[in-house]
């Protein structure tokens, strides 16, 4: 690497009005390079799509990107985006952690708290989410409780590198 750091990159997966939540990942993110990531010479790197409709247009880009990604960060609250598409990103990113030729290390799925959903149909999303087993899930009820949680997962992910790598050297 030309700048002598290992990046590891993380997609960030947040359909819906969910911006301010999607920006509390990327704080995170940046808050587990300065505290712990980059003082190892790691570093973690966020893609994602800024807007729903970006996954219409550049579809194949946005599962390449998640083919290439090392985490994943799935925030969900009442809404898979256009035609469910980022759903397919998700399950994208199941499979990709479970192929062992892929970078993919780890699935996070964060679900803000919806207390007053009536749609049947949400509710489904919600409690297919909640109901893995094969994933860690992260509930929240505000956009700084998930970044405190976010922090945390983050830091763990850049210490685990950071092992991983001194256990090879």
């Amino acid at each position: 690497m030309a700048h002598g750091f290992d990046d590891y990159r993380i997609f960030i997966s947040a359909p819906g009005d969910l911006e301010p939540d999607r920006d509390a990942c990327y704080t995170a993110i940046a808050r587990a390079n300065e505290e712990t990531a980059m003082p190892a010479k790691v570093l973690l790197i966020s893609v994602g799509l800024r807007e729903n409709d970006q996954i219409l247009s550049s579809r194949g880009i946005a599962s390449e990107n998640v083919r290439w990604s090392a985490y994943f960060i799935q925030v969900f609250q009442d809404d898979w985006g256009p035609r469910d598409l980022f759903r397919k990103l998700f399950l994208l990113a199941v499979e990709c952690r479970d192929d062992a030729a892929l970078p993919m290390r780890d699935v996070v799925v964060a679900i803000k708290d919806a207390p007053n959903e009536t749609s049947a149909e949400i509710l489904a999303f919600r409690k297919e989410l909640e109901e893995r087993t094969d994933l860690r899930v992260i509930r929240y009820k505000t956009v700084n409780e998930l970044r405190e949680q976010m922090i945390e997962v983050c830091n763990g992910w850049a210490r685990a590198v950071i092992e991983a790598t001194a256990a090879k050297a």
